[in-house]
């Protein structure tokens, strides 16, 4: 049985400016002080009244596939994974953190673990808090964010002056922006680039920020107590101690190993890259095109602020490769000359389509 007593650690989150997600990692702590098992929703936590684990929490994950899957964790996991951040800093110091991911996903919620595990502290806040005059009690800790929140915050020196006061900015979850990259290494942020998945429990490979100055991209090495290897497809298989409980739903395990369905190379150095996810590849006229490929040149072009790479159904090519791109005034025809000197013909978008908004990170289906 694990002791839930977490009326002192929640007394150091008091600090907190998003108190709606406070109370939603208290009550998660409420339903395990009465061992019922937790899932995480976007609405907030609820008793998941199908899984009997006590010390269980489900998590949904989609990919790219649209098709949710749940994912089931325990406490087991969670510090197993703590501990491998533990010893990739070198450091048996606590881990404190700031908390602005939805803590219905696995990087939300592995902001609060770390410091439950450690002894150390998390504040919940909004990112745009990092917008704002900082207190003391917000430094010295480690963030975890999404590309397109970095991509909001550095337009401000303020955010920029914050965001340099962290201990590390673990950033992850989606492809980044190579030109977002290097505004981030101008403006000295302590990025550490992050690859992981809901069902590993978060991070896995985290590229040092030494390495993140001297210009280098990719996700980084193996963390400690991981092992990655490529199978026949170049999908990258992982084996550690915090992959999700085995459940009801396939999670493409074969001996041990987790297909995450990303395609991905590894120099001869141990540095390891993400290349696409291969169960969302468009088919089109026999070519297998990567949305995420296309995309990542798209996003390359100067005047674009964000785009989405889908598949639609074509009576001649099964599925041809459709961008939308925002801003609306984009010069579509320079932009596909600017692709046909970078793309393979096939993976040139048969229509890019320039609307007026288009969020970073949305997926048009």
């Amino acid at each position: 049985m694990l002791d839930f007593d977490d009326e002192e650690f929640w007394r150091k989150s008091s600090f907190s400016s998003d108190k709606r997600t406070l109370m939603h990692a208290k009550k998660i702590f409420h339903f395990l002080r009465n061992n019922l098992p937790v899932e995480m929703q976007s609405t907030g936590p609820i008793e998941a009244h199908f899984f009997k684990k006590s010390d269980s929490i489900v998590f949904e994950t989609s990919g790219t596939t649209g098709l949710p899957k749940k994912r089931v964790h325990n406490f087991k996991n969670f510090q197993a994974a703590t501990r491998r951040l533990s010893l990739f800093l070198n450091s048996s110091y606590p881990i404190n953190t700031i908390s602005c991911l939805p803590i219905n996903h696995i990087a939300g919620w592995m902001q609060v673990m770390r410091p439950w595990f450690t002894g150390g502290s998390v504040i919940f806040i909004h990112y745009r808090d990092f917008i704002s005059r900082f207190s003391k009690e917000l430094t010295n800790r480690f963030v975890s964010l999404v590309p397109t929140q970095l991509h909001e915050l550095i337009g401000s020196k303020l955010a920029c002056d914050n965001l340099r006061m962290c201990r590390g900015i673990f950033l992850g979850g989606a492809p980044c922006n190579p030109q977002l990259l290097e505004l981030a290494r101008n403006e000295d942020l302590p990025i550490l680039l992050s690859y992981g998945m809901t069902e590993t429990a978060g991070m896995i490979t985290v590229l040092e920020t030494e390495d993140f100055f001297k210009g280098r991209n990719g996700v980084g090495k193996e963390m400690p107590q991981v092992s990655l290897q490529l199978n026949f497809d170049n999908c990258i298989m992982v084996k550690c101690n915090s992959l999700a409980q085995p459940n009801h739903e396939t999670m493409n395990l074969e001996s041990g190993w987790y297909n995450t369905a990303d395609i991905g190379q590894c120099s001869d150095d141990g540095y390891w890259k993400i290349s696409y996810r291969m169960d969302g590849i468009i088919n089109t006229g026999g070519e297998k095109v990567s949305p995420d490929l296309v995309e990542s040149v798209i996003k390359a072009y100067p005047s674009v602020n964000a785009c989405s790479v889908t598949g639609k159904f074509d009576p001649k090519w099964g599925s041809k490769v459709i961008a939308y791109v925002s801003p609306e005034d984009c010069d579509v025809k320079s932009l596909k000359d600017f692709l046909r000197q970078r793309l393979k013909e096939y993976e040139i978008p048969k229509e890019i389509i320039a609307v007026k908004k288009l969020s970073k990170g949305d997926k048009i289906k």
